[in-house]
């Protein structure tokens, strides 16, 4: 299902197109604004168009899972694909890993030689390995929790009001534009206690501030909350089954 995923995204050039130029501008307006404040040291602006660069390519391309999950369970056409030999939840989990990885590539490739030429520095390869190794994990766990607010519209009908709270502080307390060492102590505290700070600032921060430690740091923690999101989205799915056949669905 991933290799079906990955052709189907494959052949959607005008999608990815649009994705991809969102993607530019955003790179380019914020390294113009850098330019007339605190980021204004040459270096800054460096590591900071390349923070960013890794927080977007995350973001962007993860796909909408909870959307479909929730239109399925609106329409009622998850009932017959449960009749299908695999199971609905890693089916939903494939498609949606293939075209991350579609999407993640392509967005990767862009952003490498864009962000060389906007900053004039390029990270060593180790680095950049590293980083995006990192990023697409967390990409990944992203899928999970996604997956786990879409099958909270079984109960709920709509996941949507779940979703934008979920973004929010993904965006906020992630620190998606500006990295956590700006924000205020208690800020700052509370974010690593949240998966928001595992999710994107850990894989960013090592294209600053590369080494041995934070990379283990930010691989650990993702791979604590990937657990955490799994066992929620399974759980939250084994209940959608039993409610279903005590329903005699």
């Amino acid at each position: 299902m991933i290799f079906y995923s990955l052709i189907h995204n494959g052949k959607n050039r005008k999608e990815i197109l649009v994705r991809s130029s969102f993607f530019l501008v955003i790179l380019y307006v914020f390294s113009r604004l850098w330019q007339t404040t605190q980021f204004s040291d040459s270096t800054n602006q460096q590591s900071m168009i390349w923070y960013l660069s890794v927080t977007e390519l995350i973001v962007l391309s993860i796909p909408l899972i909870q959307v479909d999950i929730e239109n399925d369970i609106r329409s009622g056409d998850v009932v017959y694909q449960l009749l299908k030999p695999i199971s609905y939840l890693w089916l939903k989990i494939s498609e949606c890993i293939g075209a991350f990885i579609f999407r993640f590539t392509v967005l990767m490739l862009i952003a490498i030689p864009f962000c060389a030429y906007l900053s004039g520095f390029i990270p060593p390869l180790h680095v950049l390995c590293a980083v995006y190794l990192i990023a697409g994990v967390s990409g990944l766990v992203f899928i999970l929790f996604h997956t786990t607010i879409g099958l909270l519209s079984f109960k709920l009908q709509d996941s949507s009001p779940i979703f934008w709270v979920w973004q929010r502080c993904s965006f906020l307390l992630g620190g998606l534009i500006i990295p956590l060492d700006f924000y205020p102590s208690y800020l700052k505290t509370i974010s690593y206690f949240l998966p928001f700070a595992s999710l994107l600032y850990g894989p960013a921060r090592l294209i600053m501030k590369f080494n041995v430690e934070n990379f283990l740091i930010a691989l650990s923690g993702l791979l604590l909350w990937g657990v955490i999101a799994l066992f929620l989205a399974n759980g939250l799915y084994l209940r959608m089954l039993k409610s279903l056949k005590v329903n005699g669905g």
